[in-house]
């Protein structure tokens, strides 16, 4: 009730404030752009000397001041980075006036360094974020450009408040702000971007290159014309158009080398901006297209262990290793990228566009694992550090897959500018996919072997076998071969429109916006799996040509040859004994349907009143929830033992009202006060809320033992108050420092729950786990971040860039079995940036550290935190160094991860590893052409 009230209210306000419109007005428009005409200047603040009346230019640098009443107007337009300008313009009655400002100096693109350069992309940044209404990072092309990014995820990471999840070393997700980034929202030119990888939101960023952006934005209040199913922020992703850049050619070919596989791998990346002049006029219609392909051979090896357990030793009992684990990896990664964005400006006050974004990612790699049962053996050695095994079992794996992952964004809009009313209609559908066909794992086991670990190093257990059968491939036997295709497609369709009322409020100019949204997406999950543990005879790695494994963390034993054991496969699979019970269940239960239906509408309002800005409304989202899946039972009590499959299907609906509001108080020039407040959510993750059951009951010695695991469509969306506060001071050139906090209500947090012993119908169960809504958690924060370009030392310092952020957090969740609070999952209490660049007309060098202190990455024994498994710190170093040959070209040097640094989990304290990784020191080298 309170809701619709709120609507009542905004929708009479906009109603009266409409209905006093001046008639006898003009209006005045224009773009900012650099000397050439072709580099527009997003961010440029237009202030009308005398009045409350400012503006600020757009992507493409234009700027408008709708309804003006006839006479003589002063511009004044500021821009960090160059010297303030101003234009005068008469303005007759009913009149259009259109004035052209020019920043930066005639000097060629090399030498202007608001076209080129760390300077220009700090600079593009910093005044998108002084101009914004509520709290914002922005990274534009420039910037990106001036580290050795590999994707998206890595470049956004530069900024305050973000920390990098990775894979294989290189960075995946992005976590903002401490918060999962399941939970937090992805777009792409505005349009919603789904998830490749099953079960869950979050959006796998190495999937996108950065080759494709003209910007990266991270909103961090959220206001009611953006989504709110938001917690942490919502990342926008820019690709760029031809009025971005104007007529552009850019080509780049690099190779890279990476150490730790002693490989080499090519990089190729081309632009082009073309801006046409159609049906007699100019430069109306654009036409963008960009396209980056890499293939990429490495490498990874590791050890791990599920957890430490207290093993019986001739001295007493100990804690150690029942089980541990080498891997070795080899991969081959490719990316194609490409964007594709069409621009047509018919008239003055109509834009018409497509965009489009297309992206495939593929990992075609090579898992081979040892795994040491200790545990199953007898003990002849054991203290703190070493244990001494006899009669174990050593079980040898052979994993391959190629796996494809695949964005697909695709966007037609227009936007359409009548009087003091400006209409935007957007039409959009977006694709992910994660196809995964031809899984192919083999496993051999070897038994009563003989074999040791020592922990003289903790983070790296030494492992490997100490008897001579250990080394022998006749020792393992070929156990199980399980084949597999799957196949995860998420997709969404997008209507929306927009419309936007500039007035004045009394004699605080501003405007009432109001939008409808609707989004329709569809996840589904198809998989097929065949196990296979019969093969009319026996075979044992003695029987397939073998490989030498390059392992340096212990040492390996005989292994299989690349593709040895799938060629046997193919050639005899007819005569295999499909295991049909353990294929049933493994294809049928990860199987699902889910559609999800979001209608929105929203009514939010601007006033301006001198020095403050203030921004609000409020948004209702009424969410359709559709799913189907399957129980899959095994019951050998009260059943034949043989699984059981039945249909589920659940359906529900619900609604959200979420306020928002964002302040700007400018104290005095370039010293600006925000502050904001927002009511956002996060729907469960699929896997969590798909309506599937797995249920077990089977015997052992005479005894039942009953284990479910089961999804929980009924789970309510997880509710978010945000506060935010900060200051920032402009000091000149392109600088900055400022200050903020945040603050982070949630309730009904999704929790990994045992309800076994519970009333109900898992009372006698031994463990029946669930995803359950939580109680509360909160989150604090503190950003810091400062930008310094030191332009008044004398030359050559004059060329130095100093930036640095720093981001201190605090967060603790309530668990219903845990009697003790624990962080919040993946925030990590501090996170740093510091980069010192230097450039002049030629050199553009720059060395970058990135820093995140641990966190917890999952909660494995729900009642035992020595089991909570952490990720340990990472700092990492890069260095990217750049050389102006010419005006059209420049060569390049990367140095990715100079610090060598790997990834360690370990399990409540570092001395007890779950899990650790090497990837070794990557080089590039390239060259790019500007034309």
């Amino acid at each position: 009730m309170q809701g619709i009230k709120r609507l009542t209210v905004a929708g009479a306000l906009c109603a009266l404030a409409s209905t006093a419109i001046a008639q006898d007005t003009g209006s005045i428009s224009g773009r900012v752009t650099d000397a050439s005409g072709d580099i527009a200047f997003e961010g440029a603040r237009i202030r009308i000397q005398g009045l409350a009346a400012e503006a600020v230019s757009a992507r493409d640098g234009r700027f408008s001041f709708p309804a003006l009443p006839p006479g003589d107007y002063r511009l004044v337009i500021t821009y960090l980075g160059a010297p303030e300008k101003v234009a005068d313009v008469q303005l007759t009655s009913g009149e259009r006036e259109r004035v052209f400002i020019t920043l930066g100096s005639e000097a060629t693109r090399m030498e202007n360094v608001l076209v080129v350069g760390q300077v220009a992309g700090q600079a593009a940044a910093l005044n998108q974020a002084l101009n914004a209404d509520g709290l914002k990072d922005v990274i534009s092309a420039d910037a990106i450009g001036q580290f050795p990014d590999q994707n998206v995820a890595e470049a956004l990471a530069r900024a305050p408040g973000l920390s990098l999840f990775r894979d294989q070393g290189e960075g995946r997700f992005l976590v903002v702000r401490g918060i999962d980034p399941a939970f937090t929202a992805t777009t792409v030119n505005g349009l919603r971007v789904p998830a490749p990888e099953g079960g869950t939101r979050q959006v796998n960023l190495d999937v996108i290159s950065s080759d494709l952006l003209e910007s990266a934005e991270i909103q961090k209040t959220n206001l009611p014309d953006m989504d709110g199913d938001t917690v942490g922020g919502t990342i926008e992703l820019k690709t760029a158009t031809a009025f971005d850049r104007g007529n552009t050619l850019s080509l780049r070919a690099e190779g890279s080398y990476n150490e730790q596989n002693d490989e080499t791998s090519p990089k190729l990346a081309a632009s082009l901006t073309r801006l046409l002049s159609l049906g007699g006029k100019v430069n109306n219609v654009g036409v963008s297209a960009a396209v980056s392909w890499f293939e990429r051979d490495f490498g990874s090896e590791g050890v791990e262990t599920p957890g430490f357990e207290e093993l019986e030793g001739p001295t007493g009992d100990v804690l150690g290793l029942e089980e541990a684990e080498q891997r070795d990896y080899t991969i081959t990664r490719e990316r194609l990228s490409a964007a594709l964005n069409f621009d047509w400006r018919p008239s003055a006050d109509l834009d018409l566009y497509w965009r489009n974004l297309y992206s495939d990612f593929s990992d075609d790699e090579v898992q081979l694992s040892n795994v040491y049962g200790f545990g199953e053996g007898d003990i002849t050695a054991l203290d703190g550090r070493v244990g001494q095994f006899a009669g174990i079992e050593v079980e040898k794996l052979d994993e391959a897959r190629k796996e494809t992952q695949t964005i697909l964004s695709t966007l037609l809009g227009a936007q359409q500018r009548i009087d003091r009313w400006t209409l935007d209609y957007r039409l959009g559908y977006s694709l992910a996919e994660e196809d995964n066909p031809g899984e192919f794992n083999a496993a051999f086991v070897g038994e009563d072997i003989a074999a040791a670990y020592d922990l003289g190093n903790r983070e790296i257990p030494l492992l490997g076998g100490t008897s001579a059968v250990y080394f022998d491939p006749a020792t393992y036997e070929l156990d199980e071969i399980e084949r597999g295709d799957s196949l995860i497609e998420d997709d969404e369709l997008q209507l929306a429109f927009d419309a936007q009322r500039d007035l004045d409020w009394g004699r605080a100019p501003g405007f009432w916006k109001a939008g409808i949204k609707y989004r329709s997406r569809t996840k589904t999950s198809d998989i097929d799996v065949q196990v296979f543990d019969g093969f009319g005879d026996d075979y044992t790695l003695a029987d397939f040509a073998a490989q030498t494994v390059d392992y340096r963390l212990g040492n390996w034993g005989p292994i299989s040859a690349r593709n040895a054991v799938r060629a046997f496969a193919d050639a005899n699979q007819g005569d295999f004994e499909l295991d049909a019970d353990g294929s049933a269940i493994d294809s049928r239960l990860e199987d699902y349907r889910v559609e999800e239906d979001v209608l929105a509408g929203y009514l939010m309002a601007q006033a301006n009143w001198g020095a403050l800005r203030v921004t609000g409304g409020v948004r209702v989202e009424r969410t359709d929830y559709a799913a189907r899946g399957i129980e899959a039972a095994v019951d050998e009590e009260n059943g034949s033992g043989d699984p059981t499959f039945t249909a589920q299907a659940f359906e529900r609906q619900f609604t959200d009202v979420l306020p928002s509001v964002a302040v700007r108080y400018e104290v005095r020039e370039n010293l600006v006060v925000r502050g904001g407040y927002s009511h956002t959510l996060a729907r469960p993750t699929f896997e969590a809320a798909a309506p599937f059951a797995n249920i077990e009951i089977e015997e052992d010695d005479g005894e039942f033992e009953r284990a479910a695991e089961l999804g929980n469509p009924a789970l309510d969306p997880l509710q978010a108050q945000n506060l935010d506060l900060a200051i920032a001071w402009y000091p000149g050139s392109v600088s900055v420092l400022s200050a903020g906090v945040f603050y982070k209500r949630l309730k009904d947090f999704f929790v990994q729950s045992d309800i076994a012993g519970e009333p109900g119908p898992y009372a006698d169960f031994d463990e029946a786990f669930i995803v359950l809504n939580g109680d509360t958690a909160t989150l604090y924060g503190l950003e810091l971040n400062a930008v310094r370009q030191l332009d008044r030392l004398p030359a050559p310092w004059n060329g130095l860039l100093i930036s640095a952020n720093l981001t201190l957090t605090d967060g603790e969740a309530t668990l219903p079995f845990r009697d003790q609070k624990v962080p919040l999952p993946r925030q990590s209490e501090t996170l740093g940036n510091v980069a010192i660049g230097f450039e002049d007309a030629r050199w553009s060098l720059r060395l970058a550290a990135n820093y995140r202190s641990e966190f917890l990455d999952e909660i494995n024994e729900l009642d035992d935190p020595t089991f909570d498994r952490y990720a340990d710190s990472h700092l990492q170093y890069d260095f990217s160094g750049r050389y102006r040959v010419s005006e059209t070209w420049q060569v390049y040097l990367n140095a990715v991860n100079l610090s060598d640094e790997p990834f360690y989990a370990y399990f409540a304290d570092r001395a007890f590893n779950s899990q650790y990784e090497e990837y070794g020191r990557t080089f590039e080298l390239g060259v790019k052409a500007s034309f």
